[in-house]
């Protein structure tokens, strides 16, 4: 029988896979965000203005934190910092 310690870090998908969650996997977990469909598009197009190089598979929680905080300093498309806190909650 095999003994299984509980810890209170968090689920972090950004943990395999080098670091890194592929678009498919972004869009995948976006999807059960709760949120409208133009802001979850929103929140892909400057998604994918942070997956740098072009060529990387993937972008990494540095950028998509710095997307996040690009999306709260954004006064033309501003969204509000709730929608910001469901975004962090289900990644």
């Amino acid at each position: 029988m095999a003994l299984f310690r509980y810890t209170n870090k968090k689920y972090s998908p950004f943990g395999k896979h080098g670091g890194k969650i592929t678009k498919k996997q972004f869009e995948q977990r976006l999807k059960r965000v709760p949120l409208q469909s133009w802001r979850k598009e929103y929140v892909e197009r400057v998604m994918e203005k942070f997956d740098e190089p072009r060529y990387s598979r993937g972008i990494t929680e540095k950028e998509f934190n710095q997307g996040l905080k690009e999306m709260l300093k954004n006064k033309r498309d501003r969204i509000e910092k709730k929608h910001i806190d469901r975004i962090k909650k289900y990644f």
